[in-house]
C-alpha cells in the first residue's frame, strides 16, 4: 500500500511539473509576444522621425552596443550596474523602405531576421530559434524585434522546477505520514491476524470484536461464522465416527465368530450353519457401511447449487424397479400409484429418500405382505407416501425413529437404525417435512413426505 501511494504520488507530482512546464510556456510565450510589439512600437515613435535625416545620406547603419558579459543562475545574479545577460538574446533592425539597413542592436545580424513583412515569425538565425515580430512605419519603414526562444523555455523550466521541487522535498515526509497512518490503521487486521494464528485447533469460540474498528467488523463476523460452521462440522465429523466405530464393533466381531467357527467345524452341517451366518453378517456389515456413508454425504450438506428440476414420480418409479427383488423375496406386493409431481431439489440425495423409506417398509413388512408407494401434487407442494401392512410403530416411538442407530424392540426385522435418519437430514437440506401415521387401507406403517414443488 506504501509503495502504491507513494507511487501514484511521484506520478501526480511529475505529472503536475508537466502541467506547469505546458502552462508557464504558454504564459511566457504570451507575455513576450507583447512585448515585442511594444518595444517595436517604442522604437516607432522615438527613432522614426530622427532617421529621416539619414534615410538620405547612404552609409553604414548605426549599431547599438549591449553588455556581452557572461553570467550564471537566475534573478539577480544575471543582473549588472551596466546591463543584463540576456541583453544578448535580445534584438532588434530597423529598415528604410529602399530595404538598407538603418539602425540594429549589435546582437541582430546585418540581414534581415525575418521577411519584411507584419506579424510573428520563428526563424533560425546562426543555429538559435528566435522569436520575431515586424511593424511598419507611416514612413514605410521596418521595425523588427526578436527574442531568443530558449528565454521562454528557461522561464518555463523555473516555474515547473518551482512547483515541482517543494513537492519533492514534501515526498519523504509524506511516506512517512502515510506509513503511520496505514500501520495505525491496520492495527486491528494485525491483532486479529495475531489472534487466528496463535489459536488452537480446537478452539473454536468466536473471536472478539468489542474493541475494533467498524470497518473490521464485517472480515470478524465473517470468519466468526466459518469457526462455528467449523465447529458444527467438526462436532458432526466426532459424533459420526464415535458412532460408526461403536455400531461397526458388534458386527464385526459377529463375522469374526462365524469365520471361526465354520474354520473351526467338523461336520459339514455346522459348516454350512456357520458360513451362512457369516454371508448374512457381511451383508449387514455391507449395509451399516454403505449407509453410514450415506449419512456422512447427507450430514455434511447438500448445496442447493446442484438443485434442479426433477421429477418425483419417475425418481420412485426408477428406485421402487431396483428394490423389487428383495419384496419378491418376501412375495410381497408393490403397487405404484403415481401422479405427475415436480419437485426442486437433489437427484442424488433425493433418491436416497426415497429408497431408505420403500426398503425400510419392505424389510419390516412380513412375506405375503403389500407395499404401496403414490405420489401426488398440489400447488406449490407434491407428497411421497409410502404404505404397508407390517406392525406399523407405536405413537411412542414415532418421534424416536429418527435417532441413529434406533430400531424398534420385537420388530423382528434386521436394520442399522441408520434410514429415517437419512431421511430426515435429506428433508432438512430441502426445506421439506415427514409425518408418520396408520394406513387406513393397510393397517400398517403410512409415511407421508411434503417436498417444494419445482412447477414454480
Amino acid at each position: 500500500m506504501l509503495v502504491v501511494l507513494l507511487g501514484v504520488l511521484s506520478l501526480l507530482m511529475l505529472l503536475a511539473a508537466g502541467l506547469s512546464y505546458r502552462a508557464g510556456l504558454q504564459e511566457a510565450g504570451e507575455m513576450f509576444d507583447a512585448r515585442l510589439v511594444q518595444s517595436s512600437r517604442v522604437l516607432l515613435s522615438l527613432v522614426d522621425e530622427p532617421l529621416s535625416d539619414l534615410s538620405a545620406f547612404p552609409g553604414d547603419p548605426i549599431v547599438l552596443r549591449g553588455w556581452h558579459g557572461r553570467a550564471d543562475g537566475v534573478g539577480e545574479a544575471l543582473a549588472f550596474k551596466d546591463g543584463h545577460a540576456y541583453e544578448n538574446k535580445l534584438a532588434f533592425q530597423i529598415w528604410a523602405p529602399d530595404g538598407r539597413l538603418l539602425l540594429r542592436s549589435d546582437s541582430a545580424p546585418t540581414a534581415p531576421m525575418a521577411s519584411l513583412s507584419p506579424g510573428y515569425a520563428d526563424v533560425d538565425i546562426d543555429g538559435a530559434q528566435w522569436r520575431t515580430f515586424t511593424l511598419r512605419s507611416p514612413q514605410g519603414r521596418w521595425f523588427q524585434s526578436a527574442e531568443r526562444s530558449d528565454i521562454r523555455q528557461e522561464l518555463a523550466e523555473d516555474i515547473a522546477i518551482g512547483t515541482l521541487l517543494p513537492l519533492l522535498f514534501a515526498l519523504p515526509v509524506m511516506a512517512l505520514v502515510i506509513w503511520l497512518t496505514v500501520a495505525w490503521a491496520t492495527r486491528s487486521l494485525r491483532k486479529v491476524s495475531t489472534d487466528i494464528g496463535e489459536r488452537d485447533p480446537d478452539r473454536m469460540t468466536p473471536l472478539d470484536d468489542t474493541k475494533l474498528p467498524e470497518e473490521v467488523h464485517g472480515l470478524v463476523r465473517a470468519v466468526n461464522e466459518l469457526l462455528q460452521r467449523l465447529d458444527l462440522a467438526l462436532a458432526r465429523e466426532r459424533r459420526f465416527i464415535a458412532d460408526a466405530a461403536h455400531e461397526l464393533r458388534t458386527p464385526i466381531s459377529a463375522v469374526k465368530v462365524h469365520a471361526d467357527n465354520a474354520r473351526l467345524a467338523t461336520l459339514d452341517e455346522e459348516r454350512h450353519e456357520s458360513q451362512r451366518l457369516l454371508a448374512r453378517g457381511v451383508e449387514r456389515v455391507e449395509r451399516l457401511v454403505s449407509q453410514l456413508l450415506s449419512l456422512s454425504r447427507t450430514e455434511r450438506g447438500i448445496g442447493k447449487h446442484v438443485f434442479r428440476k426433477l421429477s418425483l414420480d419417475a425418481l420412485v418409479r426408477s428406485e421402487v424397479e431396483e428394490l423389487r427383488a428383495l419384496a419378491s423375496s418376501k412375495n410381497q406386493v408393490m403397487n405404484l400409484v403415481l401422479d405427475k409431481a415436480d419437485v426442486f431439489g437433489d437427484e442424488f440425495s433425493l433418491g436416497l429418500l426415497v429408497r431408505n423409506l420403500v426398503e425400510n417398509s419392505i424389510r419390516y413388512t412380513p412375506e405375503h405382505g403389500v407395499v404401496v408407494v403414490s405420489t401426488e401434487q398440489t400447488g406449490e407442494q407434491c407428497a411421497l407416501t409410502v404404505e404397508d401392512s407390517g406392525p406399523g410403530i407405536p405413537k411412542d416411538l414415532q418421534g424416536r425413529v429418527f435417532d441413529r442407530f434406533y430400531r424398534v424392540i420385537g420388530s423382528g426385522a434386521e436394520g442399522s437404525g441408520l434410514g429415517l435418519s437419512i431421511v430426515q437430514e435429506t428433508l432438512d437440506a430441502h426445506e421439506g417435512g415427514i409425518t408418520l401415521g396408520t394406513s387406513e387401507c393397510l393397517k400398517g406403517l403410512k409415511v407421508t413426505v411434503k417436498l417444494p414443488s419445482g412447477a414454480h
